[in-house]
């Protein structure tokens, strides 16, 4: 059995991926292009699909930016003592 282990950086990047995914097609829904990965909806439905996956996209960056952040004043030095 293989254990995968992914770091939260990786994790959160997935994750703002996706989100940034999701957004391409709910635009491209509410634009009603025939295309890869979406169907014909309702403008309407549409809309709110677009809504939703903006919001989880301002989700899942805010989460990269805190593991990031986070993770970027693990690595510094402490230079107070100079």
């Amino acid at each position: 059995m293989a254990i995968i282990i992914r770091s939260r950086e990786a994790e959160a990047a997935q994750r703002f991926f996706e989100a940034s995914r999701n957004v391409d097609l709910a635009f491209r829904a509410v634009r009603g292009e025939a295309g890869f990965d979406v169907s014909p909806v309702p403008h309407g439905a549409a809309q709110s699909r677009l809504d939703h996956a903006l919001d989880e996209l301002a989700r899942a960056e805010a989460l990269f930016d805190s593991v990031v952040s986070v993770q970027g004043r693990r690595r510094q030095p402490d230079h107070r003592d100079t």
